[in-house]
């Protein structure tokens, strides 16, 4: 059936202005749920410009669901698979895009948070206790690029961006290190920074420490600077902010800090960009806000792609880098949408 452009305006205005409600969800399981009417209540748009964002018959999936706190997901394009992390059972988990069905793929992890691939399709990841970033090799064996700054051990290692160059830059705001769930309870020994890191470095090099609680991070599409989630209010404060880095051309270094985005109600924790450059970010507030927010490049609020869960982190996963693949608390999630998610 295609659908008329008066019929998905006409839907898309509906859709506008839908606000919470005890029925705000239709969620497609694989368990067989009663489906609703298109378009699903999930959407939420703010913005008229997020209705190109967005696909009228596209149903919300919860693929799996027994986690205690997901995190850190990453597409892998040749294995057509998502990995991600629960991390207080220091699990890395394996969503596969043909069956849908979620496995696990490491044990014993340490911890691990954000995970990402490298331009040789090496796994990196964050890991909480023992606090590093580590490398999966293609033999099977492990190669630690960062554990200690300056003599002292990093905080506990959160979310992690690779760089063509083949460094990689990671936050270390230190949640791992607060209680003994996600990691194990110590004073930190640095501050809360963002850091870069390559083969040919004994140790990492602070690129900033002017955020209060480095959380998630992404590259921009044109791969010339990053932004990150300073999710402050946890522990400060402070707003919760999405901020902007221009990176040098050696990746070493930062300049340019733009705060993009200010929120009293919502702390942001992971994002991904589409290829247009708006950044779609992980998103904590409550009921109505729970899920995922969308902003263009200058911060305009876009839309919002609601869960019944706190939301920790997204990805674009599928052929298409179209489908938002999302970890939200103790589930998973993916809807397509007609962005297409930046390499």
């Amino acid at each position: 059936m295609k659908l008329g452009r008066r019929q998905f305006l006409s839907a898309s205005a509906a859709l506008a202005a839908v606000g919470t409600s005890p029925q705000l969800f239709a969620l497609q399981s694989s368990q067989g749920s009663t489906p609703e009417r298109y378009p699903i209540d999930a959407w939420k748009v703010e913005d008229s410009r997020f209705s190109d964002y967005m696909i009228f018959n596209s149903p919300l999936e919860r693929h799996w669901s027994g986690g205690l706190w997901t995190e850190g997901p990453a597409w892998n394009a040749v294995g057509r698979y998502v990995v991600f992390s629960d991390i207080p059972r220091a699990k890395q988990m394996r969503w596969d895009e043909s069956t849908g069905q979620v496995s696990v793929l490491r044990d014993n992890v340490g911890h691990s948070n954000g995970n990402t691939f490298d331009h040789q399709g090496r796994l990196i990841a964050c890991e909480h206790y023992p606090s590093r970033v580590l490398r999966y090799e293609w033999d099977g064996s492990t190669t630690v690029l960062a554990e200690h700054y300056q003599g002292k051990p990093l905080n506990a290692p959160n979310d992690v961006v690779a760089l063509t160059s083949g460094g990689v830059i990671f936050t270390d705001p230190g949640y791992g290190a607060h209680f003994d769930y996600e990691g194990k309870k110590r004073d930190l020994e640095l501050e809360t920074a963002i850091y870069y890191v390559d083969d040919s470095m004994d140790e990492p090099i602070m690129l900033t420490d002017d955020i209060y609680k480095p959380n998630g991070i992404v590259l921009t599409p044109d791969g010339e600077g990053f932004y990150a989630s300073d999710s402050a209010p946890t522990h400060f404060d402070e707003p919760a902010r999405i901020i902007r880095w221009s990176l040098g051309e050696d990746g070493r270094s930062v300049s340019d800090r733009q705060v993009i985005v200010t929120s009293e109600d919502t702390i942001f924790d992971g994002m991904t960009c589409d290829v247009d450059g708006n950044i779609w970010s992980s998103a904590n507030g409550g009921e109505g806000i729970d899920g995922v927010v969308v902003f263009s490049p200058e911060g305009t609020l876009l839309g919002r792609v609601l869960l019944p869960e706190v939301c920790s982190n997204v990805c674009f996963a599928g052929k298409s880098r179209n489908r938002l693949f999302m970890t939200a608390s103790q589930s998973v999630y993916t809807i397509y949408t007609a962005a297409r998610g930046a390499k």
